[in-house]
């Protein structure tokens, strides 16, 4: 069960506050008046898209060189009794 389906069958007074003791917890419900604008909830997974991500540290280090490329393949020419 939902924490809104328990408190579905409850009498809440807008601007009472209530607790009680759930499991060794105690819990606050705060009743407050409704809103006709949209409330924002700021979900703390997201990043947002300025955000400067650290750089990975360097694992280690490579030297390049210049080196030639590798020879082209050198394509099969069949033999003048192979052709069609």
């Amino acid at each position: 069960m939902t924490l809104e389906e328990a408190l579905q069958s409850v009498e809440l007074e807008p601007g009472k506050t209530y607790r009680c003791r759930v499991r060794g917890h105690v819990v606050q419900v705060q009743v407050i008046e409704p809103r006709t604008e949209p409330i924002a909830i700021e979900d703390e997974g997201k990043i947002d898209p300025w955000t400067e991500l650290p750089l990975p540290n360097p694992v280690g280090r490579k030297r390049s060189r210049l080196v030639a490329p590798p020879p082209p393949d050198v394509p099969e020419i069949p033999a003048d009794d192979e052709l069609p």
